[in-house]
């Protein structure tokens, strides 16, 4: 300060820099601080109908559009697309799971609904089922019984074979006394 009281010019420029300094830091943090954002979204899913083993269809849907390995599968102008949502994200794929591809005619699935049409085809493929996994069993059954039937026969041979080698010692001991005498 000078004599007279008042600020003298360069520490005027010194008070007026610091402040500046303050301003431009308080400014530069407040922008660089911490806080948290929060989001929300409702995610749905689509109610799903059984079209085959491992193959669902979006229900009463305006487009065929089947979920099948973790991911939806769409089917327009002869071309699949895939994506993990139903909704968006749809990308063109020339591979297309077996289940997926084996769909006669997608489009029919459009606007599609669970019908006894579906039950009854359903309970056809498990009956299939349990007709293959009896057939299976009736097969192993009979390769045991088989099996069985073999050793019983082997154990019978070898039981016959036994008796006639003891009736040959028999025969032998009796001509052996026979001989003594």
């Amino acid at each position: 300060m000078s004599a007279t009281g008042t600020p003298d010019a360069g520490l005027t420029v010194i008070m007026q820099t610091r402040l500046l300094q303050a301003l431009l830091f308080a400014t530069v943090a407040g922008c660089t601080g911490t806080g948290q954002v929060h989001y929300g979204a409702e995610v749905t899913t689509p109610d799903l109908v059984y079209v085959s083993p491992g193959v669902q269809v979006i229900a009463d849907y305006d487009e065929p559009i089947f979920y099948s390995d973790n991911y939806y599968w769409r089917y327009n102008g002869g071309v699949w697309y895939r994506s993990p949502s139903h909704t968006r994200g749809w990308v063109r794929v020339s591979t297309v799971p077996v289940a997926v591809r084996r769909i006669d005619r997608p489009n029919a699935y459009i606007r599609y609904r669970a019908t006894a049409r579906a039950d009854v085809q359903r309970r056809q493929e498990r009956q299939e089922l349990i007709n293959d996994r009896n057939q299976e069993r009736r097969e192993d059954r009979r390769e045991l019984i088989k099996d069985r039937n073999e050793e019983r026969a082997d154990d019978r041979q070898k039981r016959q074979e036994d008796r006639q080698k003891l009736e040959q010692q028999r025969r032998e001991q009796v001509r052996r006394e026979r001989e003594r005498r």
